[in-house]
């Protein structure tokens, strides 16, 4: 008798719990607060709001958690597969007082296909924008250690003013999570940065900050003392042609010894300027500087172009399977 009453009171008590746990419904409104927050997915959202009773702060900090977990896990899986597509992107800030400051990333992914989620992109500028503050150069163009980005503090999008940094995530972090929700490996490349009087930047194959080619052009007039604001279209036009033109060096002095190309194709001072043949880039540059005022003229002192994935091997994929590919999550 007695161990009767003890299995139908444990009945009860399982139904009651039971009962409890079906009747907790997502929060609609949290819900979709939460999956604009978060980016992630109906089912996962509901989850994290159903196990934290609709808590919304403990239903984040559960879904950062899950995050972490879920893309360490893919990150280990997927660490062996070629990132050879991606995107460049460029990220740029104006200070008074102080010289122009630019910087370039590449960060890659598997398919092109993945290189054109908004998620993915919206990582590629935010650590344009991290860079900016890790690095200061007085070199016209240098190379920003990709480790030392790595553990920095992921900043906000640069277009988002409402956004406030989070020095919780560093950039590894975010990467991590960001495989995890996309399925494939993701690697940060490579990162530099332009300083200067004048930086002008280009980007091709995309939006105003993210694309398929990326370059700097850095400018100097010949007296330093003088106002260079005057440069800054030129600078712009000058980092188009070196994404159009794919210049390899600087000045002619520069070639190596025994190379055979022209000097009118390899060296960007001595190509034709791409707006008017007739002048060379480095007399473009001159006359247009003198023509605003700069008396003494400008001077071309650095530049960079990158495309993504160049020098890494990759299969070629059509885009079917690509496609095919991101739909199954492997």
């Amino acid at each position: 008798m007695f161990l009767g009453l003890r299995l139908t009171s444990a009945r009860h008590v399982l139904c009651r719990q039971y009962s409890a746990a079906a009747a907790i419904k997502p929060d609609i409104k949290l819900l979709k607060q939460l999956r604009q927050e978060t980016e992630v997915s109906m089912t996962k959202a509901k989850e994290a709001l159903v196990k934290n009773n609709n808590d919304y702060a403990k239903a984040m900090a559960w879904l950062e958690q899950d995050a972490q977990v879920a893309g360490a896990k893919k990150a280990q899986k997927v660490a062996g597969r070629t990132a050879g597509e991606g995107l460049i992107s460029i990220a740029s800030v104006v200070a008074e007082g102080a010289p122009r400051r630019s910087t370039m990333v590449e960060l890659n992914c598997e398919t092109d296909f993945v290189s054109r989620n908004d998620v993915f992109k919206n990582l590629a500028s935010r650590i344009a924008a991290t860079s900016l503050l890790l690095h200061d150069s007085s070199k016209a163009v240098e190379q920003i250690p990709v480790d030392s980005l790595l553990q920095a503090p992921l900043m906000p999008h640069p277009d988002d003013a409402t956004a406030t940094p989070d020095a919780t995530k560093t950039v590894q972090e975010v990467i991590v999570e960001t495989i995890g929700k996309l399925g494939e490996n993701i690697t940060l490349r490579r990162a530099a940065v332009a300083s200067g009087s004048a930086v002008g930047q280009y980007i091709h194959g995309g939006d105003a900050a993210t694309g398929k080619m990326g370059g700097f052009a850095v400018l100097e007039p010949r007296k330093v003392q003088v106002n260079a604001d005057a440069l800054t279209k030129v600078a712009r036009q000058v980092a188009r042609q070196v994404v159009g033109y794919n210049p390899q060096y600087l000045h002619q002095e520069d070639v190596p010894a025994g190379e055979s190309a022209d000097v009118s194709e390899i060296v960007l001072t001595k190509q034709p300027f791409m707006l008017n043949p007739d002048l060379t880039v480095a007399e473009h540059v001159d006359k247009a500087a003198k023509e605003a005022g700069i008396e003494d003229g400008a001077v071309v002192t650095g530049f960079l172009r990158w495309q993504v994935g160049e020098g890494i091997e990759k299969k070629e994929n059509d885009f079917a399977s690509e496609v095919q590919k991101a739909a199954s999550g492997n």
